[in-house]
């Protein structure tokens, strides 16, 4: 069995003898505020601008970038990400990604590689998100999974929700685009486009198209705008 990103991360954080303890004096000199220096370890690749607040039991790694007014941890892993200026990072862990600014996210977040988010994106309690792109505004808070999607602007997910981009062979890519709502405990079945202003309702399996403006529910899908 192929180990895993997270798995082959603390690998590398248990092959890291010492805790870099003059470049976290550095840190604390240059204006990032780190609450106890004992219990984090930071990379001396990794950089932080003045303002920054570092809680305990945050390990930052790689090349990873923490923009100013950021407040990261407690318990907190990042590694070769950028995470934009007054952002959130509670309680979870970041691989390989970009985070935009004024972001929320955790507690207890998973955001996988070569996932992105723009401006103001919350992303809450035990979501994971691979390999994606979440546009500006828009939220997922509890209890989700999105991968191998394209998340335009404003878009909600109800708690519950599942992106299913794999179908035993490929993985596939689903697009939704700006205002979309989705319902609580809702399923889409990549590849499929919703698009602007559609609204699914809760429980549903989403596995083909959605038209602009439409409203749909069931399993499947159907639309119950008339």
């Amino acid at each position: 069995m192929k180990p895993s990103s997270i798995f082959n991360l603390f690998k590398k954080i248990a092959k890291i003898s010492s805790f870099k303890e003059d470049y976290i004096q550095t840190l604390i000199s240059s204006g990032v505020k780190i609450i106890d220096s004992k219990s984090v370890l930071i990379d001396d690749s990794v950089e932080i601008s003045p303002g920054s607040v570092i809680y305990p039991s945050t390990y930052l790694i790689g090349k990873t970038k923490i923009a100013s007014n950021c407040i990261i941890g407690p318990n907190t892993t990042i590694s070769n990400s950028s995470v934009g200026s007054n952002s959130i990072v509670m309680s979870s862990v970041i691989l390989d990604s970009f985070i935009g600014e004024n972001n929320e996210i955790g507690p207890f977040s998973f955001i996988r590689e070569s996932s992105s988010t723009e401006e103001n994106v919350v992303i809450g309690n035990f979501v994971e998100i691979k390999s994606s792109k979440i546009g500006k505004n828009s939220k997922s808070k509890h209890l989700s999974y999105i991968g191998d999607a394209e998340i335009n602007e404003n878009v909600n997910f109800g708690a519950g929700f599942v992106m299913a981009n794999y179908d035993g062979k490929n993985k596939n890519k689903s697009i939704i685009e700006d205002n979309v709502f989705i319902g609580s405990n809702s399923t889409v079945i990549s590849p499929v486009v919703i698009k602007n202003d559609a609204i699914i309702g809760a429980g549903s399996v989403v596995n083909e198209d959605v038209l602009s403006g439409d409203k749909v529910a069931g399993k499947p899908a159907r639309s119950i705008k008339n």
